[in-house]
């Protein structure tokens, strides 16, 4: 039997909060993040150029999806969406979901974010879901991201060698897991 992914009203964390991402959060800086080819350098979708309406579309395909969760990142300091995170496709069967991240506000790099919001949603997942596993992937050279996702307690699971291009050069797919409490 097939449980939807309900998302949470809100996530707490000390940095940031998480919430479900909405229609309206396309005109803030999500577009601009999209199309920056330095805040998007690490994902597939930098192969496209992105409308509002495109991300309207998005959000609104993820917002009806019982098999994700799609949450906006929004600072608490400034109460700015600054990012968003997305666990899915979630397999009830096997019982693991997938997690992708994109902080895209620059100014906010750096400062320990990434790991809060793993984290979160982690725990979520585990504890709501009933998950028994969390799993991520990233380019080698995304070095921010593996940090961010080992300080969560991810560990790396394996490395598919030269699998994606990366300014003009072929790099690595880094495969990262975590085990959920009672695994």
């Amino acid at each position: 039997m097939s449980r939807p992914a309900v998302a949470p009203l809100r996530l707490e964390g000390a940095l940031v909060y998480l919430r479900p991402v909405q229609p309206d959060d396309v005109k803030g800086g999500y577009g601009r993040w999209m199309n920056d080819p330095q805040v998007n350098q690490f994902l597939e979708s930098r192969f496209h150029r992105f409308s509002e309406a495109d991300l309207r579309a998005y959000v609104a395909k993820f917002q009806s999806d019982p098999g994700h969760v799609f949450l906006a990142v929004v600072a608490r300091d400034t109460e700015t969406h600054i990012g968003n995170v997305k666990l899915g496709p979630i397999d009830r069967h096997h019982g693991f979901a997938d997690m992708g991240l994109l902080i895209g506000e620059r100014a906010y790099w750096g400062r320990g974010i990434a790991t809060e919001v793993i984290s979160l949603v982690a725990r979520y997942a585990f504890d709501e879901l009933k998950l028994r596993k969390v799993t991520a992937g990233c380019y080698a050279t995304n070095r921010g991201a593996i940090k961010a996702f080992e300080k969560a307690g991810f560990v790396r699971e394996g490395l598919r060698k030269k699998q994606y291009e990366s300014n003009g050069e072929y790099v690595d797919h880094v495969m990262l897991g975590f085990l959920g409490p009672h695994e």
